[in-house]
């Protein structure tokens, strides 16, 4: 079951339902065929126990809802670019070496809620988009586009190209406040990792490094929490 495409959980498929139906191939449930999700499901319906469920997603979250679905059409780099050049103002976003599903999701989710434009993540430095991911991000994994690339210091160029100004989250010695930081209207954003943080080639690479100032006691917010604040910060 490991190579087909599952969702997990009652609002991604609630989500999938709402925006593309025809996906759904089948459900696996313990939930009675009368209940509210499964209703509304025109295609087949198998009855599985937790255990067959947890085994079958590689998770316990599911909430008795696991359905394979055919995987969204790809999206390529040229994609984005191509439908940032129909709009004034465009947020796509990088994800560098940013491994753990729950970040993933999470960031995912703010960035559909924020009207961010695609996302992009690497093929070997990163989490992939996992039963787990989607479940977190609401399903929003399944509708926002995202791109997934070999190289991401040379798509980095591309969007230089495309007149995108680049912008790494990073505390450095030339980053600024993300209060004093007033974000071009096409911007590529850089999110890295709590632990290692932005690859050294990526950040050399964009154009500005910038910051969120901490007020209170803890030092940090966690990536998920940062992006939320970089893509309000954004439509300001």
């Amino acid at each position: 079951m490991k190579h087909k495409n599952l969702i997990i959980g009652k609002n991604c498929i609630q989500e999938i339902l709402k925006f593309s139906p025809e996906r759904i191939l089948k459900v696996y449930s313990y939930h009675e065929k009368d209940d509210s999700i499964l209703r509304q499901i025109k295609k087949p319906i198998i009855k599985k126990a937790k255990k067959a469920l947890d085994d079958m997603s590689n998770s316990t979250s599911h909430q008795g809802y696991v359905a394979e679905v055919i995987p969204k059409e790809p999206v390529y780099i040229e994609d984005l670019i191509e439908g940032s050049k129909q709009k004034e103002k465009s947020l796509v976003v990088i994800l560098d070496s940013i491994f753990d599903p729950q970040n993933v999701g999470s960031i995912l989710r703010a960035a559909e809620c924020f009207g961010v434009d695609g996302v992009i993540i690497s093929k070997n430095k990163g989490c992939k988009i996992t039963p787990t991911v989607t479940k977190t991000s609401m399903g929003a994994s399944e509708i926002i586009p995202i791109a997934e690339v070999s190289n991401l210091s040379t798509t980095i160029e591309k969007f230089k190209k495309e007149g995108f100004w680049v912008v790494a989250c990073d505390v450095n010695d030339k980053a600024v406040s993300i209060n004093e930081h007033e974000f071009e209207k096409k911007t590529l954003l850089i999110l890295g990792s709590e632990g290692k943080g932005i690859q050294k080639i990526l950040i050399k690479n964009s154009d500005f490094q910038v910051y969120i100032p901490m007020l209170g006691q803890i030092d940090s917010l966690n990536v998920s929490q940062a992006a939320a604040v970089f893509f309000s910060s954004f439509n300001k």
